[in-house]
């Protein structure tokens, strides 16, 4: 990477620190930006069919590029062998480079375009040293692209609106989406199942603000974990296809390794009433009082402690056995 990019990247980039020993991101995992390597080390590890492989990485290394930019879960496992010290570069920090400094913002973009194109090609290469494995069928896709955002916003209008029969005053009934102000600050999960879009939801983090009145209603204003560490699941939409199979599970599990990764404590969420015994299965309990919301009907607010889920099985063991309850 050019001189010139780093220098620029590092007076509009947040800077990131992490001890040895920190995982970055779990493979089949997703993050809300990408890391610029400044000081330190980290292993890349590549699991299949329980065979492994790693390679070393270090300064000036771009990492989360591939998901970040795609949508898609991480090929890899990242983790800090040493101290390291980085730059946090999501898509607020790319308008801003192409604001301030065109010309490197157009250099940094061949740059990631050709990293990207030797990432495909090294993945390839290590996945051919492995037995292949069967695969699910369903893919889930972080919405860091506006096709993926309004593709969620599709499944949302044909579940609420077309489904359920429910009216929303953020209904677009032109485009046939459902969209409303949590959008601008949440992240959107989307399911695929060969090709059809197989359900999606959204996860806000309550640090990022707009939330309304949620706070109250879930009972987030009194955990003492908010706002920092609590954020909220909605516009969680399966379509009635789509329901009782391992769809719902799936977008779980982007956002719940999605909300490690970032540092949660709770999440939070609501359901219809004989929803709540399936929650609990999954050791969410009732957060406060129910409440009737325009769209959902009658609800329950629920939380889950994200440490104590993943203490009862290591996130990596989840991923592997993909088991979400």
């Amino acid at each position: 990477m050019k001189p010139v990019i780093v220098d620029a990247l590092i007076m509009i980039c947040p800077e990131r620190q992490f001890e040895a020993g920190h995982v970055l991101r779990y493979q089949g995992g997703y993050g809300s930006e990408m890391l610029l390597v400044l000081e330190g080390e980290v292993e890349i590890r590549f699991d299949q069919g329980g065979e492994t492989t790693s390679l070393t990485s270090g300064r000036n290394t771009i990492l989360g590029e591939f998901g970040f930019l795609t949508g898609t879960g991480a090929s890899a496992r990242v983790e800090t062998l040493t101290p390291v010290r980085g730059l946090g570069i999501g898509h607020k920090e790319l308008k801003r480079l192409e604001d301030i400094n065109p010309e490197v913002a157009a250099d940094f973009s061949r740059y990631l375009a050709k990293i990207m194109r030797a990432r495909l090609q090294q993945n390839e290469v290590l996945l051919d040293e492995f037995e292949d494995t069967p695969s699910s069928p369903i893919e889930v896709f972080q919405c860091t692209t506006a096709e993926l955002l309004f593709r969620a916003q599709r499944v949302r209008y044909e579940v609420y609106c077309g489904e359920f029969g429910r009216d929303s005053p953020y209904a677009d009934h032109d485009q046939r989406i459902l969209i409303d102000p949590l959008d601008a600050h949440g992240t959107s999960f989307l399911a695929v199942y060969e090709g059809e879009d197989a359900g999606t939801a959204r996860v806000n983090f309550s640090k990022h603000g707009g939330l309304s009145i949620l706070p109250d209603l879930y009972g987030m204003a009194a955990s003492p974990h908010h706002p920092d560490g609590t954020c909220v699941i909605t516009k969680y939409a399966i379509p009635e296809k789509w329901r009782g199979g391992a769809t719902y599970m799936r977008i779980f599990a982007g956002i719940a390794t999605f909300v490690e990764t970032e540092g949660m404590t709770e999440i939070f969420i609501d359901c219809v009433p004989h929803l709540a015994r399936f929650y609990a299965t999954m050791k969410f309990r009732p957060s406060a009082e129910e409440f009737v919301h325009y769209e959902n009907g009658l609800s329950v607010p629920m939380v889950l402690n994200v440490p104590e889920y993943f203490s009862r099985m290591p996130i990596d063991e989840r991923i592997r056995r993909n088991r979400w309850r």
